[in-house]
């Protein structure tokens, strides 16, 4: 939950009518009101979550929901209006928890600073530093061991491509849930998507509420779900009460920090600090590092999500690279490899990015379907670029030279630009 967040004197009168409407939610911690045991009954039957979000006898949408829709509902929290949440899904940020002086964790004054940016970039603006990534090379043919950098912007830009496409953003085209199709039935059916598509808004005990079958509606063909019991994403505990957990692209290694810790290793740098790129840490170590999760535990993250993203792209999951193993499938035939480290969240993010595709080659590239890009040069969101962390196809460069002429010739050395600072 966003504890105590300071916002303008405009922002709080135009939500003071908007939390009068749905009531104030408790300030909880981590989790809030979407905490499995407590609606479940599990912690006993006298819940108080559940007025948070619904009203008996004058909901304004269905379900008894107290907005008109549940992506509404959300928002009224993790929106760049919201008050209730400490994730700002709108702007891609974070907010630092603040809590009374002399408790543990932050102080009150840390309440009006942003902690950093989202790993999963934001619906509306994201601070994906997407045209200056960075790499360093090692002593390989034609790989580079994620040894790389996508820096992160002191300012949100606008998105050209999210995964939910709103009024405040633009993005109004219909959503294709590619690869979401039987081999050699075309690309995948069109889709609504919404925030609980992917969220569990009661709570599940999985990472970040993620459903394990996801739950798109679909608009144009037959949207076939992942069989029961889905794609399941391991979860650490609750962090202890008086913090929230970091769901922003600073980390240590060793796995997830929680925010009030986040934001002391963050030091100077501030809301400037993380890399999209992340992968492990320290990334620029002699060797690979330690191990750095997201969810925070041991388990094979980079496994997990591939496998939950894949309940939806189905087709494009692939156990092979470019080598002579094709799908047998006419349109996703030959796929790159998402599994072991190359999990779909190296190469994009989850809710929204800013990255622009400008290029001669990667503005025009069209979607399986065929069809032109969404958004292509000259239009208001220029340049669709498909929730990919870098601008063009700079995303195979910060893995591949294909050339080989700089870790070859170059003896595993790289001329630059060399990323500062040195680790996130």
């Amino acid at each position: 939950m966003r504890i105590g967040r300071i916002l303008p004197a405009a922002s709080l009168l135009a939500g003071a009518a908007l939390w009068l409407f749905i009531a104030v939610i408790p300030a909880l911690a981590d989790g809030g009101p979407h905490v499995a045991a407590t609606n479940s009954g599990l912690g006993g039957l006298n819940a108080d979550s559940c007025a948070g979000c619904h009203r008996a006898h004058t909901a304004q949408g269905p379900l008894l929901l107290a907005t008109a829709t549940a992506d509404a509902l959300c928002l009224t929290c993790h929106g760049s209006a919201g008050v209730g949440a400490s994730t700002d899904v709108e702007s891609g940020i974070q907010y630092k928890v603040a809590l009374p002086a002399g408790s543990s964790g932050q102080d009150a004054s840390s309440g009006t600073a942003v902690l950093g940016a989202l790993r999963g970039g934001g619906f509306v603006t994201a601070r994906i530093d997407s045209s200056n990534p960075a790499r360093v090379l090692r002593s390989q043919t034609d790989y580079i061991y994620q040894l790389a950098k996508v820096r992160v912007l002191a300012a949100g830009r606008p998105v050209t491509s999210a995964h939910l496409n709103t009024a405040s953003n633009g993005l109004s085209a219909p959503q294709v849930a590619w690869g979401n199709a039987a081999p050699n039935t075309g690309a995948g059916p069109t889709v609504t998507l919404g925030c609980t598509t992917c969220h569990n808004p009661h709570g599940n005990g999985q990472y970040r509420i993620l459903n394990p079958i996801p739950s798109p509606a679909a608009m144009i063909g037959t949207f076939t779900p992942i069989a029961s019991p889905g794609a399941k994403v391991t979860d650490a505990a609750l962090p202890p009460v008086g913090d929230a957990r970091n769901y922003t692209v600073i980390q240590a290694p060793g796995g997830t920090l929680l925010a009030s810790a986040a934001a002391t290793a963050a030091g100077s740098a501030g809301a400037a600090a993380g890399d999209y790129w992340h992968v492990r840490v320290p990334w620029n170590s002699a060797g690979y590092g330690t191990a750095d999760a997201p969810n925070g535990l041991s388990v094979s993250f980079d496994t997990q999500i591939t496998a939950w993203c894949s309940s939806c792209h189905v087709q494009h999951y692939s156990t092979f690279d470019y080598l002579p193993n094709p799908s047998g499938d006419t349109l996703y035939n030959y796929r790159h490899v998402t599994t072991g480290m190359l999990a779909c969240t190296t190469c994009h993010v989850a809710h929204g990015s800013n990255a622009r595709m400008e290029g001669q080659y990667s503005s025009t590239q069209p979607f399986p379907n065929g069809s032109a890009p969404l958004y292509p040069i000259g239009s208001a969101a220029t340049g669709d670029s498909r929730l990919l962390k870098v601008d063009n196809r700079g995303t195979c460069q910060l893995c591949h030279d294909p050339t080989q002429s700089v870790s070859t010739a170059g003896g595993g050395t790289y001329a630059g630009p060399d990323p500062t600072p040195g680790v996130p």
